[in-house]
């Protein structure tokens, strides 16, 4: 039988050789990308005066580079510079990452976060619009593109590039494993206050109300929100002065919206100012799972750092970890004697311990320095036994020390109240809230002291200003509850003491002022 022939007469087989020798070709192509790739890494800089597990992770991540100079590895590399703060290192690794893999836009981003964190904003616009066009739907790109156009005073492209940040496919936070999930305001909310901002600066308040209104009754608890609201509900030449009751608003600290990429690499890093520096954008956005994992990982790498065991101590009293937080108080002082914040602090866990006596030794002696947390903890915990005049007297002191002190302002309002002051207690209820405007607990108390004022029309605004602030607080439902009773709402107040009682089972005066409350509506008698 005669031998089957391609076109042009060559045997069927040759077509098999040439495929085998170009796959040949290719790999070894492949080779040549990588040696070329390693030839370009820039060597490792002298890590000889860097902690040692920082190190070791830039150490093996170089390693790994070397010995595969994918694009992936030098990222990789890339990253272990940026997560433990060599950003010159990380930027040059990155970029080196994105020449040989240019369709790979994360490293251009992380390189692009570097470049505005250092200033370079024409140079971060750029790689920012490169990752744009080669993920679109990557809504984080679009809102740093944003930010940057707003500082620039380019409003057309920040309004564009919010709008594609708001309408990007919803994301899930970076979440590690341990941290079940995080608390954190969607990016799309971020991206309507900054066309609120938008709107605002070309002149249109009514447009920036209307979205910033749409905000704030969706997230209650985003506080710029309802910051930017108050300016844009002001009518321009109005006084700006408060009335009496203030406005529900929030003028804490700015918190950036999450950022998957970001977050993924900070959860990595091993230098405790990294970590600690997002552990406290965790804390002002109340992202209690991931500040404790951030707290804890700086610990495991810098067990004798006094930020980080200042901030382990901090995390676990806000987890209401109380005995632990003793221990890393402790730990501290064996490593800094004498220190008074670790002498303020001990002294707050052992009173909320219920341990008093010696709460007021420790602090004794960290009012020995001049403090005004030394001396509202203090007065705190005279107060708690009754020893009125010698409290009055530790709050005035913090406060003379620290004017804007609003935990002593409300210290001393509740105790001026209690002793039949309440007026003088109101001013101070009043100053509190008009320096901090989103402190829902001074809300409770302002309203309790109108309600023995009888301004209960007052009351009951400063209550529901109070519970859209914190919705799950009993005592300001109850208190409501009250304030409606007396104003002969008696179907509201009834409705006020249920959720209070949803929300805390066993709180007494809601169930006593219930059962008041339904025995008037069935009997018709007080």
């Amino acid at each position: 039988m005669a031998v089957p022939r391609a076109l042009g007469g060559a045997p069927w087989w040759a077509g098999v050789v040439v495929l085998a020798a170009a796959a040949i070709a290719w790999v070894a192509t492949g080779v040549v990308i990588q040696r070329a790739g390693a030839a370009r890494l820039p060597p490792l800089p002298d890590l000889s005066g860097v902690a040692v597990p920082i190190r070791e992770a830039i150490v093996e991540a170089n390693a790994r580079a070397h010995a595969a100079p994918t694009a992936a590895a030098i990222g990789e590399l890339g990253r272990a510079y940026h997560a433990n703060l060599r950003p010159l290192d990380a930027m040059a690794t990155y970029a080196l990452a994105e020449r040989l893999a240019p369709s790979t836009w994360r490293w251009t981003y992380l390189r692009a976060l570097l470049l505005e964190e250092r200033g370079d904003q024409d140079a971060a616009r750029t790689a920012f619009e490169h990752v744009a066009a080669a993920a679109p739907d990557f809504g984080p790109v679009w809102y740093r593109l944003a930010e940057l156009a707003f500082k620039q005073r380019r409003l057309d492209d920040a309004s564009t590039a919010y709008e594609r940040a708001r309408d990007a496919p919803g994301a899930a936070p970076y979440a590690p494993p341990g941290v079940g999930s995080r608390q954190v305001v969607p990016l799309s909310a971020y991206a309507g206050l900054g066309l609120a901002r938008v709107a605002l600066d070309r002149g249109d308040r009514e447009g920036a109300a209307r979205q910033l209104r749409v905000l704030v009754d969706s997230y209650p608890a985003f506080g710029p929100a309802a910051a930017l609201m108050r300016t844009a509900e002001q009518r321009p030449g109005s006084d700006a002065g408060r009335s009496s009751v203030p406005d529900a608003t929030y003028d804490g600290p700015f918190v950036p919206p999450a950022d998957p990429l970001l977050d993924a690499l900070v959860a990595e890093s091993r230098h405790g100012d990294m970590l600690l520096k997002y552990a406290g954008i965790a804390t002002r956005a109340r992202d209690a799972a991931w500040r404790e994992y951030l707290a804890r990982r700086a610990f495991s790498f810098n067990p004798r750092d006094l930020n980080v065991l200042m901030e382990m101590a901090g995390m676990l009293q806000s987890s209401g970890k109380l005995p632990e937080a003793l221990a890393y108080l402790r730990t501290h002082e064996t490593l800094a004697p004498g220190d008074h914040h670790t002498l303020v602090q001990q002294g707050k866990v052992l009173a909320d311990l219920g341990r008093t006596a010696e709460a007021e030794a420790v602090l004794r002696r960290a009012v020995l320095v001049r403090d005004t947390t030394a001396e509202f903890n203090l007065g705190t915990i005279l107060d708690r036994q009754d020893r009125w005049e010698e409290a009055r007297s530790r709050y005035l002191r913090a406060l003379a020390i620290d004017p804007f002190n609003t935990s002593a302002m409300n210290n001393l309002a509740v105790g001026l109240d209690r002793h039949g002051q309440t007026p003088d207690a109101i001013v101070q209820f009043e100053r509190a809230i008009d320096i901090d405007p989103g402190n829902a607990e001074f809300y409770v108390n302002y309203g309790s002291a109108l309600i023995g004022q009888k301004r209960l029309d007052d009351a009951v605004r400063v209550l529901t200003i109070s519970i859209g602030l914190e919705p799950r607080a009993p005592n300001a439902h109850n208190n409501l509850g009250i304030a409606l009773a007396q104003q002969a709402r008696l179907l509201d107040a009834r409705a006020a003491f249920e959720r209070a009682l949803q929300l805390d089972p066993a709180h007494v005066n809601a169930r006593r002022n219930l059962e008041r409350t339904v025995a008037i509506l069935r009997t018709g008698r007080p």
